[in-house]
């Protein structure tokens, strides 16, 4: 997913995912609506994306709506990349 999408974008969207997974279109939107795919629906979720060659990363996985980071650190800190 290299431009800036939603995992669910990818899919085609919550309802097109939840058919796609066989699931009901509610509970892939609680996903959407919570930012995260359940830790046990996570590898169906990647494999079913990679059946369909959707470009997906598990990083896409582990950040549906794309990977936000804001942490605040004093100067002291170091940050590992």
């Amino acid at each position: 997913m290299s431009e800036r999408r939603t995992l669910f974008d990818a899919f085609g969207g919550t309802r097109k995912m939840a058919d796609t997974l066989g699931e009901a279109p509610s509970t892939v939107q609680s996903w959407k609506t919570a930012g995260r795919i359940p830790a046990g629906r996570q590898p169906a979720v990647f494999e079913k994306a990679a059946e369909l060659d959707l470009g997906v990363t598990a990083e896409d996985i582990i950040w549906p709506m794309g990977r936000t980071v804001a942490v605040a650190c004093p100067e002291d800190c170091v940050v590992a990349a």
